[in-house]
């Protein structure tokens, strides 16, 4: 037996879906639909008992209501679609027959025609990728001649890296095995990377069936737009949700890396996305001495991971901007935050530092500092830096974690807590790829938000880790 879920929400074709997979269905299903958050108007009604409707009136989202109808679902197999789509006769017999438990199955996509509830067969979606768009994880059409050789592939059921979220096909147990859906995403947003991850990188498969297909009503672009809000920052925690738990390999369920998807489907773009480049010969020694030698210099007696030129930088800028409060994201040693306490008190304000790390490796704590112990972009940590900078002039250094998806996320959520015309300084910005990001980061926030620019400082020095990280609060 087969259990159709379909989450919907404020969905105009509701009614058309449900009925097309009635019609097209050739063995024993069942349909059940969330609605979430509404009630169709003028009210669905359709006399089959295989349907069966819930409804959640405060709206659950996507990931949580198809758990929940996964929860209630009698199927061997489930199918997850769009509240928008249309199906080929004989489907759920088609998706079954060649099925193989550990694999996650999209039929063939098309887009749909709204009006005759057709396929539009001049373009087919067989194969996709997981890649990069505007400096952010994308599931990603092939293009050009690479969508013409991939689409030329005869087998009838193949691998493909990966998948959009309108539609996916796997055995209940498979679901389960997998974890269900990840509500660590939110309600919505990057469900064809999730779905084609767990997939591969559980030891399974994703894979294409083009014995039959599926159409979808893409309603974006120039499109209506969709029938309910949706918060760009639901969107940037999914793609960042995603990015940490897959790119870091943080999955517990995982049994092959990230880079064994790479390497098995060598997408478009990630050869350079990976690539470090050369850096100048001089600093590069220069950073193997401090850094990967641990030849750190001290002061006042404490370790202090910091070039002396970005020192005499900090100097500067909070002799210039006099902060009330300096936070800092990796406190390591506590030589940092020991220095930039002394050049608050030189202001003579009565200036605090608030240090944060996710181990406390401070032997000696200094009263006038403020230590907290956690991850800086947990909502506890975030939410007591709220607290303790409230109604002060704020500046922020982020010196921690320097993977691109914990520097994305530190923006997101400090750059709101540094005061306008203050600095929120992204140290190590000289790296660029590789396994270190944070000047990727810095250039996606960029891109996307207003809130900061990037400035040269005209006392930048030639050789620094904070080069090319000072942003300033505007």
């Amino acid at each position: 037996m087969l259990s159709v879920l379909i989450p919907a929400k404020n969905e105009i074709y509701l009614e058309r879906t449900i009925r097309n997979v009635l019609e097209n269905a050739r063995g024993d299903i069942e349909v059940l639909v969330m609605l979430d958050g509404y009630i169709p108007d003028p009210q669905i009604v359709i006399d089959d008992n295989r349907v069966i409707f819930h409804h959640n009136e405060k709206g659950m989202g996507q990931r949580p209501a198809i758990n929940f109808l996964a929860k209630h679902a009698k199927g061997d197999f489930l199918m997850k679609l769009d509240a928008h789509c249309a199906v080929d006769e004989g489907f759920d017999v088609k998706l079954a027959e060649d099925y193989e438990e550990g694999w996650v199955v999209i039929p063939r996509m098309y887009n749909l025609d709204i009006e005759t509830w057709l396929p539009k067969r001049h373009k087919v979606t067989d194969y996709m990728y997981i890649g990069w768009k505007d400096g952010e994880l994308r599931s990603l059409y092939y293009g050009g001649e690479l969508y013409k050789e991939m689409h030329k592939r005869p087998e009838l059921i193949d691998d493909t890296m990966g998948c959009m979220g309108p539609c996916r096909f796997m055995s209940t147990k498979t679901f389960w095995d997998l974890g269900g859906c990840d509500e660590g995403h939110g309600g919505w947003g990057s469900e064809g990377i999730e779905w084609a991850c767990k997939a591969w990188l559980s030891g399974g498969r994703l894979v294409v069936n083009k014995k039959t297909w599926f159409a979808h009503w893409f309603r974006g672009g120039s499109g209506p737009g969709f029938p309910y809000k949706i918060s760009q920052s639901d969107i940037e925690k999914a793609r960042l949700h995603a990015e940490n738990l897959w790119l870091d390999n943080k999955w517990p369920k995982q049994k092959r890396k990230f880079q064994w998807l790479l390497d098995k489907f060598a997408p478009p773009g990630w050869d350079s996305y990976m690539q470090i480049p050369e850096y100048d010969e001089t600093f590069e020694k220069l950073y193997k001495h401090y850094h990967r030698r641990m030849h750190y210099p001290k002061y006042k007696g404490v370790l202090i991971q910091k070039f002396p030129s970005d020192l005499q930088m900090y100097h500067q800028v909070i002799w210039e901007k006099q902060p009330d409060v300096i936070v800092e994201i990796g406190s390591r040693f506590g030589g940092s935050a020991l220095y930039f306490q002394d050049q608050l008190d030189m202001l003579g304000k009565g200036g605090k530092v608030i240090t944060i790390d996710i181990k406390d490796q401070v032997e000696k704590k200094d009263p006038r500092i403020t230590y907290l112990l956690g991850d800086s972009k947990s909502e506890e940590v975030v939410e007591e830096v709220r607290k303790l900078t409230e109604g002060k002039t704020t500046m922020v250094v982020v010196d921690g974690n320097h993977s691109r998806v914990q520097v994305k996320w530190e923006l997101h959520h400090y750059v709101p807590l540094t005061t306008p015309g203050q600095y929120i300084v992204v140290e190590d910005c000289y790296v660029d790829r590789g396994p270190y990001h944070p000047r990727d980061a810095r250039d996606w926030y960029l891109a996307h938000h207003k809130k900061v620019k990037k400035i040269n400082l005209h006392y930048e020095t030639l050789c620094g880790v904070t080069n090319g990280g000072w942003l300033l609060r505007v």
